[in-house]
């Protein structure tokens, strides 16, 4: 897993946790933080990828020529998609510039398939309404910070008919971690528990927005997964996903505290590493014609 698997300090030398910018109301803070683990996102989230080819399987059959991938990251849930389905057309969206880098250089593999790629937030996607057959998101919208605003918007781009296939973190993951950061004292930033609670959905809550955004349940459902990792490698993995939820602390006491961190999740560790748990909630609907 590169050095992240072997040491727990990151590619500055800081500790995990302490590389991103924290994680506000504007999700461009989210954006800065992705950039900056986009080179290592695809080995240290190899997992997001399978869930990503999960939820394209369970899309009905059918005709998808227009796609629309929000916070498409490094183009994981498009490959999928374009894999079963080639569509003529898919544009990319993310706040991530660096994100989208990583999935430039993947576009020469998709022959025949038209991609364009945008730098943007999921309500200023500049796309048109009703414009595509189909709209997709992979491990992105519990990120979004106004989710009825966001899913309105992919609501919005889909024509009559049209699919919305959601992959996104479900309440309960992590739940280990967070007995780990509760455990820790001198105790760490309140919002570092909080932002499980702000990113996390189950599935009732889901089935809710799809409502409140005129759109149809297909299936809605949830996948426990539970592994076991080396804690440097969870910590690897933390810090790609979540290390922006660190900005305004200062420099030198991030670095203590994400040492302690570390600490404290070596200790709780067994003897074949870190065991966790994460809930993979996926959501199909369609606009109804």
């Amino acid at each position: 897993m590169g050095r992240e698997a072997s040491d727990p300090a990151g590619a500055d030398g800081r500790p995990p946790l302490c590389q991103h910018a924290r994680m506000t109301t504007h999700h461009g803070d989210v954006g800065r933080g992705f950039t900056q683990g986009a080179g290592e996102y695809d080995e240290l989230l190899a997992r997001n990828a399978e869930g990503a080819r999960r939820l394209i399987a369970a899309i009905p059959d059918g005709d998808y020529a227009e796609v629309l991938d929000v916070g498409c990251g490094t183009g994981f849930a498009s490959l999928a998609f374009a894999e079963r389905f080639r569509p003529r057309h898919i544009v990319g969206v993310d706040a991530s510039e660096g994100m989208l880098e990583v999935f430039r250089a993947k576009t020469a593999g998709l022959a025949g398939v038209d991609v364009e790629l945008r730098q943007a937030d999921v309500t200023a996607m500049g796309v048109p309404d009703g414009s595509f057959d189909a709209v997709i998101s992979g491990m992105a919208f519990h990120w979004f910070p106004d989710k009825p605003a966001a899913m309105r918007a992919m609501a919005a781009a889909l024509r009559p008919g049209g699919v919305l296939a959601l992959l996104m973190s479900g309440r309960g993951s992590d739940f280990e971690f967070r007995e780990v950061l509760r455990g820790i004292r001198p105790p760490v930033p309140a919002h570092y528990d909080a932002t499980f609670d702000l990113v996390q959905r189950d599935v009732p809550e889901i089935e809710a927005l799809l409502a409140e955004a005129g759109l149809e349940r297909v299936d809605v459902w949830m996948e426990r997964r539970e592994s076991t990792v080396s804690p440097e490698a969870y910590l690897g993995r933390m810090r790609v996903t979540a290390g922006h939820v660190s900005d305004g602390i200062p420099d030198a006491e991030m670095v203590e505290l994400g040492a302690r961190i570390a600490e404290a999740t070596m200790a709780a560790a067994g003897p074949d590493g870190f065991r966790y748990t994460f809930n993979k909630l996926y959501a199909i609907a369609h606009r109804p014609a």
